[in-house]
């Protein structure tokens, strides 16, 4: 029995390391070039999150627009998007490369969709 609560306790430390490096080798700053934000991508709730850290809307600085994100791929994960022009929800994919990260999602099943490309700045 206590062998195998140590397998169990070694698991649990295993899995939730391996969870917080999966979205940690994302973190950095980008750059929305479309309205000069800068979005810092971090590891939230155990996945990506994307927030807003310098923005012209003011309004808009510290506003968290994805989290959660869940790994799909090498360096591609998939989640929900809050866009701050039209306040819908997009579900789709994020890809990052080492100096750029690309959004693809939809809204209405697929009925919008909207993709945009990220610099990386830090």
């Amino acid at each position: 029995m206590k062998t195998l609560l140590s397998l169990i306790s070694l698991f649990a430390v295993l899995f939730s390391t391996t969870m917080t490096a999966t979205a940690a080798g994302s973190d950095g700053v980008w750059l929305r070039s479309k309205t000069n934000a800068h979005i810092r991508s971090f590891t939230c709730s155990g996945g990506l999150g994307l927030k807003i850290v310098k923005s012209a809307k003011k309004k808009n600085i510290g506003k968290v627009i994805m989290c959660g994100a869940k790994k799909t791929g090498p360096n591609k994960w998939k989640g929900s998007l809050t866009s701050t022009e039209d306040g819908q929800v997009y579900t789709g994919y994020v890809k990052m490369g080492s100096s750029s990260l690309s959004l693809d999602g939809c809204v209405l099943g697929g009925l919008i969709c909207k993709n945009e490309s990220w610099k990386r700045i830090k």
